[in-house]
């Protein structure tokens, strides 16, 4: 509740206005905004009728009561205090609060320990789950976590995801999902032509090599986890993975009927493709380079058809249709099924990256033939050579690319490259595109591909970000090893939040998906209105957007008379929360 507060400085009158809440029982004072003198405030009341004022101490509103809405059927933090329940002389946010703040942050934008309270102070937190932000000190998250060990983190996780399955309808986990791009490192895009075919930027792993294997269902929530240090080989004992992976889903109450390993353009496929062949419960999905199938990149592009996906709606809303992902060539075979899609942003990219490269090789080749023209004709060759291919080797190409003609001229001797056509118009066909495979002979073309795109197997893209999934672990801010696998769970625990948003959205038939609707709701936000003498100050909702209010919506909420109120209640005298509009 806001309210106008009075302080006499040296006989001079001052005004601020206070914000306070009950927190653990007790009124706390949560903001405090300066406003002036009398004169002052006496101004602040002069505007149009019909119309609000300025706001004061406007405050991000709308993601974090996403993520507490989310959070409603999980429970985290009672969840976890029941497992470690807080000791009787802790008066501050106890052990499961503090890892729910800690996840609700990386949900939303993921900042250090020391920088959490400041960007809670910039959030509406106080009306939605008030919490003396002094205690959101990266020291007190140290002391909370140091309860936490192997033994005791392993329950968490258990009933975690205990809950997690039982809030997923039983149909969507019979064929789960293996997220590969968390636990196999990146070896560039697999045809021998980096950043030329698109750029798979998969996921860094963590900060002392830390990997995970992560199990999602049919939607994208994820199921369970293991975490693996850099040096354990994970290619090698794959199939021991794999087993105690699904051993716990079963153990946890999962019941499935297969597994699906998704690769990524960036994955080194090959080797685990044939791990789990004649595995029957084990299945793939990998994003191959176009030279994986020499008949499929022989298809002209006049013959590929935009493709019916989520992705192409959404840039077609946009107004940037032109860069709809492309298909052709559908092939079936006892071994699996194939498409090649073309990304036109990936090509742009990718063409422009060339002819950068083009134009930075021939300026090398200009510095280096001043500096070796004294050199005969033979060696000079032999020198210029070298040179040139070391440095093909390091932009992703090979030396090819240009024919090289050295000679002799008045004593000096001369280089003369030559762009290789043939050579670039093979590159130029295989840019973009990209072969989706699969094992898998009960998915159709149209399952398959849409799983490729939305999570991210075809790499990076200038109008596509990285997925959460392959961004789940990054930026990271732990060093120590005792905090590694608590930092791990809480980015699995944001990750679920953003993977039930993401299903919420898609059910409500919106194409955004969770990064977007957070980035949007961020914008979402309240502010402190001074109305007039009578009244105190209330903190309304500044006028939200059309997509918010289809984003608020899917949560089952809706504004009602300026208030944020559960449909099944609009109208009703439940808890709601004033909404102001700006005119």
């Amino acid at each position: 509740m806001a309210h106008l507060h009075k302080k006499v400085k040296k006989d001079h009158t001052y005004y601020y206005i206070r914000e306070s809440q009950r927190i653990k029982g007790r009124p706390t004072i949560v903001n405090q905004v300066y406003l002036g003198t009398a004169d002052k405030v006496q101004s602040l009341l002069d505007f149009p009728a019909g119309s609000l004022p300025e706001g004061f101490s406007p405050k991000e509103y709308g993601s974090v009561f996403l993520i507490n809405e989310l959070d409603q059927a999980i429970d985290l933090a009672a969840m976890i205090d029941e497992l470690l329940p807080p000791g009787k002389k802790i008066r501050g946010p106890s052990l499961g609060e503090i890892i729910f703040y800690a996840a609700m942050n990386r949900a939303i934008a993921p900042t250090s320990k020391r920088k959490l309270a400041v960007w809670y102070e910039q959030t509406d937190i106080q009306r939605i789950r008030p919490v003396r932000l002094v205690s959101l000190s990266s020291q007190n998250f140290w002391n909370h976590w140091d309860r936490i060990r192997t033994p005791e983190l392993e329950k968490i996780k258990n009933r975690f995801f205990k809950k997690i399955l039982s809030l997923t309808d039983p149909a969507d986990n019979e064929h789960l999902l293996l997220e590969a791009s968390l636990l196999f490192p990146s070896t560039g895009n697999g045809n021998g032509n980096r950043g030329l075919a698109g750029t798979a930027r998969v996921a860094k792993p963590a900060r002392r090599g830390v990997k995970v294997a992560l199990v999602t269902n049919q939607r994208g929530i994820p199921i369970y986890y293991q975490a693996y240090e850099e040096d354990e080989p994970v290619s090698k004992y794959f199939d021991r993975i794999l087993a105690t992976l699904l051993s716990k889903v079963t153990a946890l109450g999962g019941s499935y009927r297969d597994l699906t390993i998704l690769l990524g353009i960036g994955i080194n496929s090959a080797p685990l493709r044939e791990k789990i062949a004649g595995n029957e419960q084990v299945h793939y999905l990998a994003a191959l380079p176009p030279d994986a199938a020499p008949a499929l990149l022989a298809i002209p592009l006049s013959a590929y058809a935009v493709w019916p996906c989520r992705h192409n709606q959404r840039l077609q809303a946009q107004g940037e249709g032109h860069y709809s992902i492309r298909y052709a060539g559908h092939s079936q075979s006892e071994a699996g099924q194939q498409v090649i899609l073309f990304d036109p942003a990936i090509f742009k990219k990718a063409r422009r990256e060339l002819r950068d490269k083009i134009q930075k090789l021939r300026q090398d080749l200009i510095v280096w033939q001043r500096e070796l023209r004294q050199l005969p004709v033979d060696q000079f060759a032999v020198e210029m050579q070298s040179r040139f291919a070391n440095r093909c080797r390091d932009m992703g190409l090979t030396d090819e690319i240009m024919d090289l003609a050295c000679h002799r001229e008045n004593g000096k001797t001369f280089v003369r490259p030559r762009l290789n056509r043939h050579y670039c118009a093979g590159l130029l066909k295989r840019m973009g595109k990209f072969v989706i495979q699969t094992d898998r002979q009960d998915w159709s073309p149209e399952e398959f591909c849409d799983l490729a795109v939305e999570r991210g197997l075809l790499g990076d893209s200038p109008n596509r970000s990285q997925t959460i999934f392959q961004s789940a672990l990054t930026p990271q801010y732990h060093w120590t090893d005792s905090k590694i696998p608590i930092h791990i769970f809480v980015c699995m625990v944001a990750l679920t939040y953003l993977c039930f948003l993401n299903s919420r959205l898609a059910a409500a038939g919106l194409l955004v998906n969770a990064k977007e609707a957070m980035e949007e709701m961020r914008a979402l936000k309240t502010a402190i209105f001074l109305l007039s003498e009578d009244t105190k100050p209330l903190r309304l909702f500044e006028e939200p957007t059309d997509l918010q209010l289809q984003i608020i919506e899917a949560l089952g909420y809706e504004m009602d008379e300026g208030r944020l109120v559960p449909q099944q209640r609009a109208g009703s005298d439940g808890e709601a929360i004033e909404a102001g509009r700006k005119q």
